[in-house]
């Protein structure tokens, strides 16, 4: 198995990313009609996006996506281009009207790093814990402290458990998991 691709944050003029989601959806090209095929064992879910947060909310700015039936829908007037089997949606700039919390990271440290599914908060120097009320971000939330003390908890235990139970939780974007 192979550590997947997960959707980047731009936020506050630096790249996050998500690795933990709790409450809404963000952005899913299902509400655009499009069903998403694996890209390629690094892209399961057969899309991934960045995001900015700004002050007046969550904006999907750009998508790359493998469409199941090559049906390529406009996104927010925005035709995708084509690139071999996949499309690239730049400059989208659609408003996700999210409610919930996103969990951001950045500055992975190597040695922590799973060979699988999406990385987590122990395995990063940078935290945030972000939380939104209709794409609005209401509270920001300093976690790296907290990673720190639990340092590489996670990878400790993915490679010391149950291998399946470990494949299901490295592959979650749950944000009980550290």
């Amino acid at each position: 198995m192979t550590a997947q691709i997960g959707d980047t944050f731009r936020f506050q003029g630096e790249e996050y990313a998500l690795i933990g989601i709790a409450g809404g959806k963000l952005f899913s090209p299902q509400q655009y009609g499009m069903e998403p095929g694996m890209i390629h064992t690094a892209c399961y879910r057969g899309f991934y996006a960045t995001h900015e947060i700004a002050d007046s909310g969550i904006f999907l700015q750009q998508l790359t996506i493998r469409e199941e039936h090559g049906n390529y829908r406009p996104i927010n007037g925005v035709v995708g281009e084509k690139q071999d089997f996949q499309a690239v949606y730049r400059n989208v700039n659609l408003p996700v009207p999210f409610t919930g919390k996103l969990r951001l990271a950045k500055d992975l440290i190597e040695e922590l790093h799973i060979h699988m599914g999406f990385q987590k908060p122990t395995a990063f120097q940078t935290v945030y814990d972000l939380e939104f009320e209709h794409g609005r971000l209401v509270e920001v939330r300093d976690r790296a402290k907290e990673m720190e003390e639990k340092r590489g908890a996670f990878k400790k235990r993915f490679e010391d458990d149950n291998m399946f139970r470990g494949i299901e939780e490295a592959f979650s974007l749950d944000m009980n998991l550290e």
